[in-house]
């Protein structure tokens, strides 16, 4: 326990360094998310018998990191993903020993945790206050749903995946939510020295939290059927008592998506 504590310190010094520290510090720390990310992923389907085509995937997480810097090429990003399914498909052609399955696998990973993490560096593109929140919306909210489902919690909320959530526990993730999109509003309005990009206004940012304290499980519970399918417990063990990389940012990844809609449709982006 003394470690998971110590080590969550640590990601939370982690989190706001990524904002404080400027733009390149957050494309680094991308990139090497990215990069873990599909590394586990690999590891996943390896232990289901499957070899995935990791260079194409591996390539789009090298250049990740550029989306998140000033005038990056958000756009050449966006078509380097959708031109990584045509790479894989013709390595499948020239390569006899890659099977259909392993194609297949190989095109689940371009979209999730790949094409989730091009959601996020598109909200980033436009907010970092909105950025902050896919963050600190489900982790806060994942936070709530532990303490109070292991206070009140009596009903089960998807045993046949995860035993130990309740319903009491998933009611408290989406408040916990509200609060992280509280807490993101309070940053990106009164931390200076950093280039928040569009603020929203605090009912949106409640709002838009509440959303993700409940997007952010079903991240969580999708993430826990695919290692139940490979039959792990954890998706790495780069970050000791918490898992791998996956297991962190299962619940963020899933906010991407759902904060840059909600922003397009606003703004009519």
């Amino acid at each position: 326990m003394k470690t998971r504590i110590l080590v969550g310190i640590g990601l939370v010094f982690l989190l706001a360094a990524m904002f404080l520290l400027g733009p390149w510090f957050r494309a680094i720390a991308f990139t090497a998310a990215a990069l873990i990310s599909i590394y586990e992923m690999d590891q996943v389907f390896r232990a289901k018998g499957h070899r995935i085509c990791t260079w194409p995937l591996y390539a789009i997480g090298a250049l990740y990191g550029l989306a998140f810097l000033p005038n990056a090429g958000l756009s050449a990003l966006g078509l380097c993903l959708l031109l990584c399914p045509l790479a894989l498909c013709v390595e499948r052609v020239c390569n006899p020993r890659r099977t259909m399955e392993d194609t297949i696998c190989s095109l689940f990973v371009c979209i999730y945790p790949l094409g989730f993490y091009v959601m996020l560096a598109m909200v980033a593109s436009h907010s970092a206050c909105l950025l902050l929140l896919c963050f600190t919306a489900p982790l806060l909210g994942d936070t709530a749903a532990y303490f109070i489902g292991s206070a009140l919690g009596k009903h089960k909320l998807c045993p046949h995946i995860s035993p130990k959530k309740t319903v009491e526990g998933s009611v408290g993730g989406f408040f916990g939510g509200a609060l992280g999109g509280l807490l993101a509003y309070a940053v990106g309005r009164y931390v200076p020295g950093v280039d928040w990009g569009l603020l929203p206004a605090l009912g949106q940012a409640l709002v838009l939290g509440l959303i993700c304290g409940g997007i952010g499980q079903i991240g969580d519970l999708f993430a826990s059927t695919i290692k139940r399918w490979a039959g792990i417990k954890d998706y790495g063990k780069i970050f000791p008592g918490h898992g791998g990389m996956m297991d962190r940012l299962d619940s963020v990844l899933m906010c991407g998506p759902v904060v840059y809609l909600c922003m397009a449709l606003a703004l009519g982006i």
